[in-house]
């Protein structure tokens, strides 16, 4: 109880200030000044005002009510981390459940004032929001950090050292890669480009850091010019060996606060392009202020940064090889405790009576430590065992965490930041015996991940057109999961880059229609939930790549990177066609090949008893 009313007093505190700046509605994001989709605590102002601690969401204050939106991956976490906090929760995507811009249209009357950090709010989120409340002629006042004015033990913000990717990692040199950038510039008749997401920056530096968790980026500005590169970086965090190295490129540093009052003095007369997708709405205001024209496009960074080169796609497949030696690792060792769980109390060691959701998550974690060039987890580890699996982000805490018993299923979302690259993957792995319910929802949602792994499919298709191969065989039967099925996924950086992924609902997206270029790796996840009881998830990355072209055209088909068995003792055999079993032989042939000379004898003995062709 104490947490919510503490919520409940910020709340108070929030409505007060709301009063004095004569603003009706405050609305909170979840983002910080990089559109970032994980933040330093520096950042997590929507965490600090509802308590809730999922990476996706938006809170609405108005002088009554305070509500939160968040989407299918979140609903059973929010309601839970919501409960007693007087905030309502709004489950995105659902019937009857408003958009966040019909209800502030509904509660609002014409001419309200609604409060907003222009720095946590992208060029196309802020239009689609105005245009919304533009209906009643409601006033966005996107100059106010009210969370920050009141927030008085504001962590600062993130200050980690930066460090430079080698080119046996990288691929290309920065200067390469700056050259054509600033060729694509010339091509769309912009003298300027201003880059704020984390990741674009940390691609085409060739830079990385800690400054967000997880993800190894550098909190920064990027400025290309034709002429001249500037990079606005806290100083602290570049040491002088970086900051020769990029005067040898010709790329000029400054500090990272200096940043908007290089641009009102400096880039007055310059043609700039902005990606209104990654560019902040106060940064745009700024940009328009002090430039001659701003064109607008994705960034130039985004399908070279998603489309890996030759150097980046053979690393990954060494990130993946030793990824998956810890995962299988871990596998194992947890099969092993669930076996000696059935033992008589007598036989029993006591250790082994307490391995819970968080224990066994630590323990993949000891597992990838192992592995050489390992830097650190890609996200927090998933790890919900029974009824949590359902929960689609569960994140285990003290209050939540359950001991794992020989019995049910427990579902592992985890990944892994090596300077090979960067992994994800999702198993559910079968602690005891399962029922044939539970062994039918296993392989319906196995087919849909072979079934989308063995797609060949003509050049110029997007995720979209591809996303019902997953989602096929959970449809026929009424099931169906409250994500995509896939999203892109970056070299040590972003565990989700756009713009590839796996939809099947049409949206607003920009990013929905980009087609699949070879190169590109994506997620492949289908999933089921079954609340109350258990979650299943089955996810490899895939690499997108050249089939073959004859007179119809050029075809396309993917890789598997990820080479983790499946949960043999989940397969209900009768239920694959020939086609899937014959590629699910193949993979685990493959997996048994490449991976079982990095394990111990056992390890390998198990490993080949469940890789054994079906």
């Amino acid at each position: 109880m104490k947490e919510t009313t503490e919520i409940q007093e910020k709340l108070k505190t929030l409505r007060q200030l709301m009063q004095e700046k004569h603003i009706d509605a405050y609305l909170v994001l979840s983002s910080d000044y990089h559109g970032s989709e994980y933040v330093g605590s520096h950042f997590k102002c929507r965490e600090y005002i509802s308590g809730f601690t999922g990476s996706a969401g938006s809170v609405i204050v108005t002088k009554s009510a305070a509500c939160l939106w968040t989407d299918g991956r979140y609903f059973l976490q929010a309601e839970q981390e919501l409960k007693g906090s007087g905030i309502t929760l709004y489950r995105m995507g659902e019937e009857d459940v408003p958009e966040m811009e019909n209800y502030l249209l509904e509660y609002l009357e014409e001419h309200a004032q609604l409060g907003i950090d222009g720095r946590t709010i992208s060029v196309s989120a802020y239009r689609k929001l105005e245009k919304k409340l533009n209906k009643k002629k409601i006033h966005i006042c996107a100059g106010l950090d009210l969370i920050g004015d009141m927030w008085e033990d504001r962590p600062k913000m993130s200050c980690e050292a930066a460090w430079e990717l080698d080119i046996c990692y990288a691929g290309k040199t920065r200067a390469e890669k700056l050259l054509e950038i600033q060729k694509e510039l010339k091509k769309k008749n912009a003298d300027t480009t201003i880059i704020s997401s984390l990741d674009d920056i940390a691609w085409t530096l060739n830079v990385r850091g800690g400054d967000t968790e997880c993800t190894p980026v550098v909190l920064s500005f990027l400025i290309i010019s034709r002429e001249q590169v500037t990079w606005f970086v806290q100083k602290e965090a570049a040491d002088q060996k970086l900051i020769e190295n990029f005067r040898t490129n010709g790329i000029v540093i400054r500090e990272y606060h200096e940043f908007y009052e290089y641009l009102s003095k400096e880039l007055q007369a310059h043609v700039l392009y902005l990606d209104p997708e990654r560019t902040s709405q106060f940064l745009y205001e700024k940009a328009k202020e002090c430039s001659k024209t701003v064109l607008e496009g994705h960034n130039v960074t985004m399908i070279p940064k998603a489309v890996k080169n030759a150097v980046e796609i053979e690393n990954m497949r060494k990130a993946h090889k030793k990824d998956a030696a810890a995962c299988i690792k871990f596998i194992y060792w947890l099969k092993m405790q669930m076996q000696k769980n059935t033992l008589s109390k007598a036989e029993r060691n006591p250790d082994n009576d307490f391995i819970t959701e968080i224990s066994a998550a630590e323990k993949l974690e000891e597992f990838r430590k192992e592995q050489k060039n390992y830097l650190g987890a890609s996200f927090k580890t998933i790890s919900g065992y029974a009824r949590h699996g359902a929960i689609v982000h569960y994140s285990a805490n003290e209050n939540t965490d359950i001991q794992l018993k020989p019995e049910n299923m427990i579902l592992v979302d985890s990944g892994g930041q090596y300077l090979e690259g960067t992994t994800d993957i999702t198993r559910t792995i079968a602690l005891g015996s399962l029922s044939w319910k539970q062994k039918h929802h296993y392989t319906l949602v196995l087919k849909g991940n072979l079934r989308l792994a063995g797609a060949k499919f003509k050049y110029g298709c997007a995720g979209i057109n591809l996303d019902h191969m997953a989602r096929e065989a959970l449809w026929k039967e009424g099931f169906d999961y409250n994500h995509g099925t896939g999203h892109g996924v970056g070299y040590l950086l972003n565990v989700h880059e756009p713009p590839n992924s796996f939809r099947s609902l049409v949206s607003d997206s920009r990013y929905e229609c980009m087609k699949l270029e070879a190169g590109m790796i994506t997620s492949n996840e289908p999933g089921i939930y079954i609340e109350g009881e258990y979650g299943i998830r089955l996810e490899n990355l895939i690499l997108c790549e050249e089939a073959e072209k004859n007179e119809y055209g050029k075809f396309m088909k993917f890789e598997t990177l990820t080479l983790v068995p499946f949960e043999r003792d989940a397969i209900l055999i009768q239920e694959l066609d020939e086609n899937e079993k014959e590629w699910l032989n193949q993979y685990h042939a493959r997996v048994f090949e490449e991976i079982s000379g990095e394990l111990e004898k056992e390890e390998r003995e198990w490993l080949a008893k469940v890789t054994a062709p079906l």
